[in-house]
């Protein structure tokens, strides 16, 4: 099997992706997160496996959505803490 030069929208750019991930990360217990988390690592990837797009391609993007995740997570704590 070759891989693809199929690229999909960035999922760091995907505002509603990374706002909910983000809620419900912080919702949660350290544990329940990172369970949260591998989850939906797995079924992205999957997903994009599914759409054609090279493996290296998506783990790089989620990487890039976890980055994404956690950049808002710190905006929101820094927000809530300036209140």
């Amino acid at each position: 099997m070759c891989d693809s030069n199929i690229s999909a929208f960035p999922l760091h750019r995907r505002r509603k992706l990374v706002e909910g991930i983000a809620r419900v990360l912080q919702s949660r217990n350290r544990k329940d997160a990172h369970e949260f988390w591998r989850s939906t690592a797995k079924k992205i990837l999957v997903q994009l496996s599914e759409s054609g797009i090279a493996p290296g391609l998506a783990e790089q993007e989620v990487r890039m959505l976890l980055h994404a995740v956690l950049g808002d997570i710190a905006t929101r704590s820094a927000a809530t803490r300036a209140r």
